[in-house]
C-alpha cells in the first residue's frame, strides 16, 4: 500500500504487499489445522484487498481445497502484529456453505 489510510479499504495492493498478505493467509491456513480446525490448502487468491483497523484486515476471495475438493470462498484476516497472543483472527466462509470456519492465534 502506497498510502495506507486508516479505515480506508485499498483495493490495489502492491506486489510486495500482495505477496505479504498471500503469505499471512498460507501462514493461518497452517495454524488453522494445527489446531481443531480443518486441513485447507491455497489453491488460487482471485482478490484480496486492505484496512487498516487497529491493525490490518485482509479480505480475501479464494480457491481452498479441503477433503480434495476445490472451493470458492471468503476469508477475512484480522492481524495486530503487536498482539504476541491473539493477534491474528481469520474467519471462512464458503460459496453455498452455512458453516463459518473461525480461529484465532
Amino acid at each position: 500500500m502506497a498510502e495506507p489510510m486508516c479505515g480506508g479499504i485499498s483495493s490495489q495492493l502492491s506486489e510486495d504487499d500482495m505477496k505479504r498478505a498471500v503469505d499471512l493467509l498460507n501462514t493461518s491456513l497452517e495454524n488453522l489445522s494445527k489446531g481443531d480446525g480443518p486441513s485447507l490448502k491455497l489453491v488460487k487468491v482471485k482478490s484480496v484487498t486492505s484496512q487498516v483497523v487497529a491493525g490490518v484486515l485482509y479480505r480475501y476471495t479464494v480457491d481452498i481445497c479441503q477433503d480434495d475438493t476445490v472451493k470458492e470462498g471468503h476469508v477475512e484476516i484480522w492481524h495486530r502484529v503487536w498482539l504476541e497472543k491473539d493477534g491474528t483472527r481469520i474467519t471462512i466462509k464458503f460459496e453455498n456453505d452455512e458453516n463459518v470456519i473461525e480461529s484465532t492465534f
